[in-house]
């Protein structure tokens, strides 16, 4: 095996013996100066294949430890679940978790409508999420709320492969319309090749997901919403403009959590280094 290309101290792009492009994990892979041969295997931990590479760049922003998680909660779900996912999850759940932990931190908690049913169809993913809080628990001395077992599930069920599961047309069409929305609102072009614009695109598609099934999140957190609105004006009118937007188009309605949800991802996406502000102007 070729390393060729650093990550980080622990992770590193690779060729496989077939000449496939690989990412790999093991301890200090990244040290030595690359392009360098493994022979001894063993100290190579974990392969990931088919990984977008705009995925690459988390690997240098959610720590470790979680990443670790994450790569026990995905080994649980092959086995348990017994289904195939898209491969990114490793790397998706990796930025949710880190996003829980956030919002836990800052008493951002969010329950689920429907939850009993949500249980009840996806039990498996259920299970598996419910190990997801104990690891993170005991790994990271973080106990977040039991309502995270069901966005953990949903993010499993969202990357179990299933063509025609949902209208990826439709909903790319959606992201589009909802970006050029908050490009124009705050004045900003956005990077959609950056690693920011994925992870903002993942959790639009669990929205998008929760909207059509009409199980919305909510919360007691009106408060936090309201001090939401004082602190991130701009990118509380742009959640409006979307809300707007998708009861037009949809008919979908936006709770109040559900537009405090899009505040926090509007924000994470347009704080990062991907979004330029270079007298875009309106045409409305």
């Amino acid at each position: 095996m070729k390393l060729t290309k650093k990550i980080n101290n622990n992770f590193a792009l690779a060729l496989d013996s077939a000449g496939e492009k690989i990412i790999v994990q093991g301890k200090g892979v990244g040290f030595r100066k690359m392009p360098y041969e493994i022979d001894d295997l063993s100290i190579i931990e974990k392969t990931f294949y088919d990984i977008d590479t705009r995925y690459i760049e988390l690997l240098n922003q959610i720590p470790e430890n979680i990443f670790r998680i994450s790569v026990k909660v995905v080994e649980r779900a092959q086995i348990k679940i017994q289904k195939q996912f898209n491969q990114n999850l490793v790397f998706t759940l990796a930025d949710h978790i880190q996003f829980s932990i956030e919002r836990f931190k800052k008493s951002m908690i969010f329950d689920f409508p429907l939850k009993y049913d949500f249980e009840q169809m996806y039990s498996k993913e259920i299970e598996v999420s419910k190990y997801a809080l104990k690891l993170i628990e005991s790994e990271l001395h973080v106990s977040l709320p039991s309502e995270e077992i069901i966005g953990i599930a949903m993010g499993l069920v969202n990357a179990e492969f299933n063509p025609g599961k949902k209208d990826e047309t439709d909903d790319n069409e959606l992201l589009e319309s909802v970006t050029k929305i908050i490009e124009m609102h705050m004045n900003i072009k956005i990077n959609r090749k950056s690693i920011n614009f994925s992870r903002y695109v993942t959790h639009l598609q669990y929205m998008f997901g929760r909207l059509k099934e009409k199980r919305l999140i909510s919360s007691e957190n009106v408060k936090l919403y309201e001090n939401l609105i004082y602190e991130s004006p701009k990118a509380s009118e742009s959640t409006n403009k979307i809300a707007d937007f998708l009861k037009r188009k949809k008919g979908w309605e936006l709770t109040i959590e559900e537009k405090m949800y899009l505040v926090l991802h509007i924000n994470r996406l347009c704080s990062r280094e991907d979004c330029n502000r270079k007298g875009i102007t309106s045409n409305t």
